[in-house]
């Protein structure tokens, strides 16, 4: 006779825990374990799938909105790049005249708080920088989720909702194997299954940063721009003034260093970090089942008893 369907099939004695058999625990945990997987991936794909919006799929990007769509903190590299490519600014970030109006239009919002700034303070590395231009990030930050772009609060509640029948099965177990123990009973499976479960818990909560529209407009952006990549050694001032400004909203860092690495040196601009620097390219997660990531683009800084089996 098979001994995992003697086990199942044995008399529930004092021994079992909580009056459940090893076996007959686990066979059930599994397969709760599996409804609760397929509701969390089937309400994440709900969650995540975006509406279509054809006039913001039409609608250009700025450059730091674009920067915005790679991370928090790049939009301020971006603008530091966009002031120099207006000569707003020298190499050491100091000021060297007042925008026009024309250009006061051209500008950025966050470009314009940055200039602001260094019109008004000595402090020039960009973690002061990114200080002074909090409010605007967090206004940019909070245009492109309601313009459908990035994934919105509401959005990353519901995928904890989503995940929320995996966390009461992950809680359970963890019960289960404290109160196996303590009866001496083995629960090497269960812990397998533990494992598992907290996996496809992370999974189904893990929100990706950007919507299908925002992704499509990330990778669209990199391919159309394809040109502005640091390694082509490009000559930004010959694609106008705005165009070192969307090389570093696409590719990091890297391109303010090209640009200028004087200015990037004395703003203290890391060509190798993720944030203040970063790696180039398109970045977007999946919005399937798994959060799954997928990059392309520049790279960066140029860089016991019968009741004791399985279940407890």
């Amino acid at each position: 006779m098979d001994p995992w369907t003697a086990l199942a099939g044995a008399p529930r004695t004092a021994a079992d825990t909580w009056g459940i058999s090893g076996p007959t625990f686990l066979s059930l945990y599994a397969l709760a374990g599996v409804l609760a997987a397929l509701y969390g991936f089937g309400r994440r794909a709900m969650i995540l799938r975006d509406a279509h919006r054809p006039e913001e799929s039409a609608r250009a990007l700025s450059p730091t909105e674009t920067a915005m769509l790679f991370d928090d903190r790049r939009p301020v590299l971006t603008g530091l790049a966009q002031l120099r490519g207006y000569y707003l600014i020298d190499s050491t970030g100091t000021p060297t005249r007042t925008p026009t109006t024309t250009e006061e239009h051209l500008l950025d919002p966050v470009s314009r708080t940055l200039h602001t700034h260094l019109r008004n303070s000595d402090k020039r590395h960009v973690l002061f920088l990114a200080g002074a231009a909090r409010d605007a990030l967090t206004s940019l930050r909070n245009t492109l989720t309601d313009r459908g772009y990035l994934i919105s609060p509401e959005q990353r509640n519901a995928l904890l909702l989503a995940a929320f029948p995996l966390g009461i099965l992950f809680l359970l177990g963890v019960l289960r194997i404290i109160a196996g123990i303590a009866n001496q009973h083995s629960v090497g499976y269960l812990i397998l299954a533990l494992i598992v479960v907290l996996v496809v818990m992370l999974l189904v909560r893990r929100p990706p940063r950007l919507t299908r529209l925002g992704r499509h407009v990330a990778d669209e952006s990199v391919r159309r721009n394809g040109h502005l990549r640091p390694h082509n050694a490009p000559a930004y001032s010959a694609y106008g003034p705005d165009s070192a400004a969307m090389g570093t909203a696409l590719f990091g860092a890297t391109v303010l260093w090209s640009l200028d690495p004087a200015l990037a040196g004395a703003t203290g601009t890391l060509a190798a970090s993720g944030g203040f620097g970063g790696s180039g390219g398109s970045c977007s997660s999946s919005d399937g089942g798994s959060s799954g990531s997928s990059c392309s683009g520049g790279s960066s800084c140029g860089g016991g008893g019968c009741g004791g089996g399985c279940g407890g």
